[in-house]
C-alpha cells in the first residue's frame, strides 16, 4: 500500500518511489495517475479507480493509451456512489469511440464545461458531441489543445467560433459568434440566455480551457509537471486566490442592448431587463 502525504509518499514495502515523489500536482484528480503509472510499471496489468468525479473519468481515457505501453490489459473506473454506482471499463469505452476522439476528450471536456472551466449557458455535452460530429474541422484544433506544451494559435480561435455557432443555431451561416449573436438576437429574437457568448468572451473561455486540458490534465502521469502562469491563459491574481479575466463588452453587445431598447418601444410582448452594458451571461462587467 502506498499513502500520499502532500508532495511526500510512503509505503509499506520496499518500493522505487522516484516516479512518485516530490509529487507537484495540486489536484487529486491527476495525481491518481501518477500512481497509476507507477503500478503499471511494477507489473500491475488490471487498474481500478474510485472516483465520483466526471474529469477522472476524462483523464483516464487519455492516459490510457500511454498506459497501455507499458501493459496494462484493463482500466476500470468505479463511478457513481450507492444505486448509481457503476464500473466503467475504460479500456472498452476507448475502442468505442475511437482514437481520434479519444485525442479530443480533454479539451472537449474542459470547453464544454468542468469542474474549474464555466459551461455554454444551456448547452450541455450531448449538444456539444453532435457538434463535434457535424463539424470536423474543430477536431485538430480540439486535439491540439488537449497535449502539453501549450499554444493556442490565431488561426484555431475562428475554428472555435464556427463550432460555438453551430453548436447554439445549426441553421447559421454567421462565421464568428459575434455576427451569429447579433443574427440570433435581432432576427431571430431570441433572449440573451439563448445566444453565444462574445469573441472576446470565449477567447479567455479558451485560454482557461486550454490551460485545464492541456497543462493540468495531459500530465496527469508525470510527477513533477512543467506549469505556466494562469494570469497568461484567462486568469487575473487576488491575493490568496485567482478569478477568470472578463472581457470587456465589444460593440456587438453594446448593440444589442440598444436594440433591446428599440423592442422595449414598440411593444414586443416579452419584456427584458436593460442595462448600461451587456446584460448577457457571458459579459459580466
Amino acid at each position: 500500500m502506498i499513502v500520499t502525504n502532500e508532495d511526500d509518499a510512503v509505503s509499506t514495502q520496499t518500493s522505487n518511489m522516484e516516479e512518485l515523489v516530490p509529487c507537484s500536482h495540486e489536484e487529486a484528480d491527476t495525481q491518481i495517475f501518477v500512481h497509476a503509472r507507477h503500478a503499471v510499471r511494477h507489473r500491475s496489468k488490471a487498474i481500478m479507480i474510485k472516483a465520483s468525479d466526471t474529469d477522472v473519468l476524462v483523464i483516464a481515457v487519455i492516459v490510457l493509451p500511454s498506459l497501455q505501453q507499458s501493459r496494462l490489459q484493463q482500466l476500470w473506473v468505479s463511478f457513481g456512489q450507492g444505486n448509481n454506482l457503476r464500473w466503467i471499463p475504460v479500456h472498452e469505452f476507448c475502442l468505442v469511440i475511437g482514437l481520434a476522439k479519444t485525442r479530443q476528450i480533454l479539451f472537449y471536456h474542459a470547453f464544454t464545461g468542468c469542474d474549474v472551466v464555466s459551461a455554454f449557458h444551456g448547452k450541455g455535452k450531448k449538444s456539444a458531441w453532435l457538434t463535434l460530429d457535424a463539424y470536423t474541422e474543430v477536431s485538430d484544433v480540439f486535439a491540439k489543445l488537449s497535449q502539453y506544451p501549450l499554444t493556442v494559435d490565431d488561426e484555431d480561435l475562428p475554428i472555435l467560433e464556427k463550432f460555438v455557432v453551430i453548436m447554439y443555431d445549426r441553421s447559421s451561416t454567421a462565421e464568428g459568434v459575434d455576427d451569429a449573436r447579433l443574427d440570433t438576437f435581432a432576427r431571430k429574437q431570441r433572449p440573451y440566455e439563448a445566444i453565444p457568448p462574445t469573441r472576446g468572451a470565449l477567447l479567455q473561455h479558451t485560454k482557461r480551457a486550454a490551460y485545464q486540458a492541456g497543462c493540468i490534465w495531459s500530465q496527469s502521469t508525470v510527477h513533477k509537471p512543467e506549469t505556466q502562469d494562469p494570469a497568461e491563459w484567462g486568469w487575473r491574481k487576488k491575493r490568496w486566490s485567482v478569478a477568470r479575466f472578463l472581457d470587456r463588452p465589444s460593440t456587438y453587445c453594446q448593440e444589442l442592448s440598444a436594440i433591446d431598447k428599440v423592442r422595449l418601444q414598440v411593444g414586443v410582448p416579452w419584456k427584458v431587463q436593460v442595462l448600461p452594458l451587456c446584460t448577457c451571461l457571458h459579459c459580466t462587467v
